[in-house]
């Protein structure tokens, strides 16, 4: 059965996520206005939460992460810097194993 994550979990997830935005978009040769195209916000809201201005929003997270796994350049990255732990894996299987 998968277990929950909890707030303070995602947050910790999310904050992995934003310090790393601005390099992963890089390796993805993506402009910020494409990303936040993709993500179904205003580039501007894509700026602020690149910035840290804004807070990412746990859908944005999945989303962002889905992105970015399913990218060659930024796969491996992603589990390397720790936003995409078993936990997280566990959390969002659909089979609930």
């Amino acid at each position: 059965m998968s277990r929950e994550l909890d707030e303070a979990q995602k947050e910790q997830l999310i904050d992995i996520l934003t310090g790393k935005l601005k390099v992963l978009r890089a390796e993805m040769k993506i402009s910020q206005q494409d990303l936040a195209k993709r993500l179904g916000i205003s580039r501007q809201t894509y700026v602020a939460i690149e910035n840290k201005s804004q807070k990412l929003a746990w859908n944005n997270f999945l989303a962002l992460l889905l992105i970015f796994k399913s990218n060659d350049n930024t796969a491996k990255m992603i589990d390397w810097i720790g936003a995409y732990p078993l936990e997280l894996e566990q959390y969002i299987k659909l089979d609930g194993e």
